[in-house]
């Protein structure tokens, strides 16, 4: 897979841009705040129709489109799949007013719709997913690890969700039917309890979250297979780096027995989906009658929780800053793996100024992985995070006030289009 043509609209710090990829290493350079890491969140936003920064799509789009008189942003890209297929990918978002008399600039009350497009048709942000595959390396993948529970789940569903579109239904239909089935038991506050309601409300839930937790599993099964051989190149120790999966439903009869007794979850592919079926199910029976005083959904993937141990050591608890960076690395390098074996296409790498919070050995490493991709772009304030050999190979592009090097991209915007700014590019 290759991005081979970006465009942006409107998009953040960019105004306008056009910008032609080839395989291999594109190195972004520049100081800080000049749009390096609003480049690599707009490739990351076209593959999982989400920002990996932003709290709100409204802050995508850049403050000077408020004086046009429909604001939107609008992103493009063009790809090369393995199969010599090209797809091409579009996602706007535009901003309106919901009451009368707002105004889009500064006004809380305004909303963003998000119109996608795969191959100029009208698709939904489910059937985006797995178009165009990343791997996302941040300074802040250090809360993978030491981070809450929903950063471990949030990290694994954005990788699950590009590689298998079964996943990415469950995880949405799920996530409906909680909002729906809590909003449920609130009624029974008010009103007296009837299970005859809530027993299609649990089939649904079952249903989807079962799939939910055995995917969850396999993966980790997956990655643990994965880190055995990529943890040691990161260290000196060759110390062992595994995950273990903590769902909430009592599968521990399904876990190695060393886990067992570390109480830390499972770590090798558990049970049956019959079998995690069957006990989310009695999980849910015996915990009915608190779910209803909570009026709350207390058992499912939506609690679950990922653990990570070296050498049978909990690191989630008990790591330094610098063995959560070998963890986060392993990880992401495992995640690369991951992808390349579930879809037989490469991943496009995004490295937003990672370098300069490793040391010799991990730079190596990731280095190396860089190297020997199909394409990576990368982002950095300071050459000499870099080896001479890494610079030799990579195509290095200036980033300045959003506009790059006008040997690579096209920043002034074509004087036939420059009358029509203002049109939503639908």
């Amino acid at each position: 897979m290759l991005l081979t043509h970006l465009a942006l609209s409107n998009f953040r710090n960019y105004p306008r841009l056009e910008i032609d990829f080839a395989p291999g290493i594109t190195l972004l350079h520049g100081n800080n705040a000049q749009g390096k890491t609003n480049l690599l969140e707009a490739i990351f936003f076209l593959a999982t129709a989400r920002s990996p920064h932003a709290g709100a799509e409204r802050e995508l789009i850049h403050f000077g489109a408020a004086d046009e008189p429909i604001p939107f942003a609008r992103v493009q890209a063009k790809l090369a799949r393995a199969n010599a297929q090209t797809v091409e990918l579009e996602i706007v978002l535009v901003t309106g007013a919901e009451r009368e008399g707002a105004t889009a600039r500064g006004n809380a009350f305004a909303r963003v719709s998000k119109r996608i497009k795969v191959n100029g048709v009208n698709k939904r942000a489910l059937e985006l997913l797995g178009n165009l595959n990343v791997v996302l390396f941040l300074p802040e993948d250090l809360e993978i690890v030491f981070g809450a529970p929903g950063d471990r789940r949030r990290y694994l569903d954005t990788t699950l969700a590009q590689i298998d579109p079964k996943y990415s239904r469950a995880l949405l239909q799920f996530n409906q039917v909680i909002e729906q089935r809590n909003a449920l038991l609130k009624e029974f506050r008010e009103r007296s309890f009837n299970a005859a309601e809530l027993e299609p409300w649990n089939n649904k839930l079952v249903e989807n979250g079962a799939y939910i937790m055995a995917r969850r599993a396999q993966a980790v099964a997956t990655y643990n297979q994965l880190l055995a051989e990529i943890h040691p190149r990161l260290t000196a120790d060759h110390k062992t780096l595994t995950l273990h999966y903590q769902p909430t439903i009592p599968l521990d009869t399904f876990a190695p027995a060393a886990a067992r007794q570390l109480g830390l979850g499972i770590s090798a592919p558990m049970a049956s989906l019959e079998q995690i079926s069957a006990a989310f199910k009695q999980q849910l029976a015996e915990l009915q009658t608190k779910e209803v005083g909570a009026a709350l959904t207390l058992v499912g993937p939506h609690r679950d929780d990922l653990r990570f141990t070296i050498d049978g050591v909990d690191m989630t608890t008990y790591a330094s800053r610098g063995q959560g960076r070998t963890i986060a690395v392993a990880l992401k390098l495992a995640e690369i793996e991951l992808m390349r074996a579930e879809t037989s296409e490469e991943p496009v790498l995004l490295l937003d100024d990672v370098m300069s919070e490793l040391d010799k050995p991990r730079r190596a490493a990731l280095s190396h992985a860089l190297l020997n991709a199909r394409q990576a772009i990368v982002s950095a304030t300071d050459l000499d995070d870099f080896t001479d050999e890494f610079l030799a190979r990579a195509k290095v592009l200036e980033v300045t006030a959003g506009k790059i090097g006008a040997v690579a991209a096209k920043v002034e915007m074509p004087e036939e289009e420059n009358a029509d700014a203002s049109a939503v590019p639908f």
